[in-house]
């Protein structure tokens, strides 16, 4: 059962109408029936044991801790060693099962070097992931870990704590929840007729930018990437430029149906991305996409690890020996390197720790040593940076610095794509256009070359158009936080129209029905 399936839509709505008719004391355990319900049909149903197996080590292991932590205060011995012993077996669940991409690889070398039999039998043994397995893994131990810093105090309902775990609407692609953000699970909710009319008009906005756009973006992307020996030239550029579109759509568009969904029941849930294409940087990038990722990363690994004995010492030791911004920098670059090895990591294959981890820790890293020099260009030169201001949010030179994010995440976006051999030919076809005299094909752009593809003139047209609206509705969230809130505020025929516009948009133009799998969302691999 995907989330973009009628039979999803059908669940949802025999969900909300259970939901609000029950007694309220019950209706978190109608959210668990609704769970078990989505979960059986979406995924493989005995792999369910996983989701019941981390619940298990979750509720356990901060029972004991907070019953150790009561009877004997805060100095209870054991407390430290249980909370790793429970992080270290979600983890070896996720990399036995999940993060087989990382494994593999070395596994089939020694094999084929030395026998041996018990990696042969690991390497060839099929086995089964539990949906949404890398989403509620971190979201457990986040759990765990909170429990252990007295963040939080333990459920010790264990069916509640199931339900955080498998809550339906986030097991897909997250986002990844803090068990603060979502106590509401268990508390009464009332039927609020804001909640389904903006829940709703979330939803239909995710399955515009789903199945009407990313979808259309992903046929051009699959054409040229499944045969790199016919499109080369500037048909790698426009695989490389188009992709993140394709992923933002894809990735975006599930969770405005994720969060719209929960919304319908009372229950928010945390926003994962925030305009990411407006970004100025690639900092900035990763503030405003994947944003629960990137703060579950920071804090409850980058900020332990820069507060820890060793990395304070590695911190004294290099600010004695090179200077204090030097020290620093030295200090900050590990830290990040371990950041974005654990961000690639998550991801669970190779073509990850490159397009994400080393890449983005390198251009990171680089913006950081040469920032003093772009300023001293910036102020010789008299560059005025705010020229060309039109009062919107994006000026001319914020023009020029959300482009440049744009193609520096499209880089590291290709090994997501088409791997990392695949990646590296890519990057290369698309150099020598710039650098090989004769090598560029732009005609390609005024033949109809790129029908060839599988896309009609009619498909370019409504990529154009929905690529378009969602500017439009970007520059809006800018400005009033939300375009549905903007919209809220005008006359009721054109709320009206916008959203029964945007109804027979996904209705016509949606890719859906037989021999369509919407299952396949990007980051549902994940």
């Amino acid at each position: 059962m995907s989330i973009t399936s009628f039979y999803f839509l059908a669940l949802v709505t025999v969900g909300v109408l259970v939901y609000y008719v029950v007694p309220k004391s019950i209706q978190w355990m109608i959210l668990l029936v609704l769970s078990a319900v989505f979960y059986y049909f979406a995924a493989t149903p005995c792999t369910i044991g996983y989701l019941v197996v981390s619940t298990m080590i979750a509720y356990l292991s901060t029972m004991w801790i907070q019953k150790k932590r009561d009877a004997l205060g805060r100095e209870a011995k054991g407390l430290l060693v249980v909370t790793f012993v429970a992080l270290a077996v979600n983890i070896a669940i996720w990399f036995f099962v999940k993060g087989r991409g990382l494994w593999v690889p070395f596994a089939l070398r020694l094999t084929a070097w030395r026998d041996v039999s018990v990696l042969d039998s690991l390497v060839n043994w099929k086995i089964a992931a539990s949906l949404g397995m890398g989403y509620y893994t971190l979201q457990v131990m986040g759990y765990i870990i909170d429990c252990y810093w007295e963040n939080i105090t333990p459920q010790k309902n264990p069916l509640k704590l199931f339900l955080f775990v498998c809550y339906f609407p986030q097991l897909t692609t997250g986002p990844i929840s803090r068990y603060t953000q979502l106590n509401t699970l268990y508390s009464p909710h009332r039927f609020e007729y804001r909640n389904l009319a903006f829940g709703s008009q979330r939803i239909l906005w995710g399955f515009m930018k789903k199945i009407v756009l990313a979808e259309r973006v992903g046929m051009i992307v699959s054409a040229i990437n499944a045969d790199p020996g016919t499109y080369t030239g500037f048909y790698s550029w426009i695989a490389i430029l188009l992709y993140p579109l394709q992923m933002y759509a894809d990735f975006s568009g599930c969770m405005d149906i994720v969060l719209g969904v929960s919304e319908l029941f009372g229950i928010p849930l945390a926003e994962n991305f925030n305009n990411p294409f407006f970004s100025r940087s690639s900092q900035e990038f990763w503030q405003r996409w994947h944003i629960t990722l990137g703060t579950w990363a920071k804090d409850y690994v980058l900020y332990p690890l820069l507060k820890s004995k060793s990395m304070v010492n590695f911190g004294k030791v290099t600010r004695k020996k090179y200077g204090k911004k030097t020290g620093k920098f030295l200090v900050n670059l590990v830290g990040m390197f371990m950041l974005w090895m654990i961000m690639g990591i998550w991801h669970g294959g190779w073509r990850y720790i490159i397009g994400v981890s080393l890449w983005y820790w390198v251009i990171l890293m680089l913006g950081d040593l040469c920032a003093p020099w772009f300023q001293q260009i910036t102020e010789k030169l008299h560059m005025k940076t705010e020229c060309f201001a039109w009062h919107l949010p994006l000026d001319f030179w914020h023009f020029f610095q959300s482009a440049r994010t744009y193609v520096i995440y499209a880089v590291g976006a290709t090994f997501f794509s088409v791997g990392v051999t695949g990646g590296i030919n890519r990057l290369k076809d698309a150099a020598k256009v710039l650098l090989k005299r004769g090598y560029a094909n732009p005609w390609i752009f005024f033949d109809q070359s790129i029908l060839k593809t599988g896309i009609t003139w009619q498909d370019i047209n409504l990529i154009i158009f929905v690529t378009g609206m969602m500017l439009i509705v970007a520059v809006l969230r800018e400005k009033y936080g939300y375009a549905r809130n903007w919209i809220q505020n005008q006359c009721v025929l054109f709320r009206w129209f916008i959203w029964l516009a945007m109804f027979v948009l996904v209705l016509i133009y949606g890719k859906y029905g037989p021999g369509y799998d919407a299952s396949m969302f990007i980051y549902q691999g994940f």
